[in-house]
């Protein structure tokens, strides 16, 4: 009975170490998504009481200092003096947060492809809206508000598009948007930005046009690591 047990104890071992195996190969994905899921969250906690540790720092006022400890495992950190911020980035196969979404906690902004900007400038003396990321730049102009809506036609509204990759100007005449009559192409309204500034997953400029031919609203969206921009149109 001895032996009868003890072989077939070695083959239970046999199967488990053999069954553990496999469920490791196939749960390597998994694996490798805790492993960043925890790291990003040890940098959010990092980041948290970064905050916190900033935040103590300036209600002291003018000469408080305080000195902290990183230890980075993963990932890139960088120090931008110009905008004034600590950033850190994380590559990871697993996809831990949604495609081009945010969070903000406190002021540490937490997402994933936080490229886009949103802002107001001027192109060529006039007054513009500008959509941007990695490879374009976008100049719409600002038309009106939504107190005060202003006359134009749709083909005034996008003004140009610059290719950061290739450090060219798209050639464009015009951008001609329309319910399928001339007359829907002018009329009064506004142009606005959805949301500004920047480490946005995508931009939206809303264009809205009061026609003799009806109402309507056409969104221009930049997203993220994209060369194209979608538009859209709605009533």
């Amino acid at each position: 009975m001895k032996g009868v047990t003890l072989i077939s104890a070695v083959i239970l071992i046999g199967v488990t170490l053999t069954a553990i195996a496999i469920i490791y190969q196939a749960g390597i994905p998994i694996i490798k998504k805790m492993q960043s899921t925890a790291t990003v969250e040890r940098m959010k906690q990092i980041f948290l009481q970064l905050d916190d540790l900033i935040q103590q720092v300036a209600s002291e006022g003018n000469g408080s200092r305080r000195t902290a400890y990183i230890k980075l495992g993963s990932g890139n950190l960088v120090f931008n003096g110009s905008e004034n911020r600590i950033e850190w980035t994380f590559e990871s196969d697993a996809e831990l947060v949604s495609p081009r979404s945010y969070i903000h906690l406190g002021n540490v902004i937490f997402g994933s492809n936080l490229d886009t900007k949103a802002y107001e400038d001027q192109y060529q003396g006039t007054d513009v809206y500008v959509l941007e990321n990695e490879h374009l730049k976008v100049f719409f102009r600002k038309i009106g508000s939504v107190s005060s809506p202003q006359e134009y036609n749709t083909t005034d509204i996008l003004m140009a598009v610059y290719m950061k990759d290739i450090k060219e100007w798209v050639p464009l005449e015009s951008l001609e948007i329309s319910l399928g009559s001339e007359e829907s192409k002018t009329g009064s309204g506004y142009t606005i930005l959805s949301s500004t500034g920047s480490d946005l997953p995508y931009a939206t400029l809303t264009a809205y046009m009061n026609s003799s031919q009806g109402e309507y609203y056409i969104n221009f969206t930049l997203e993220s690591g994209a060369d194209f921009i979608i538009v859209e149109g709605y009533r």
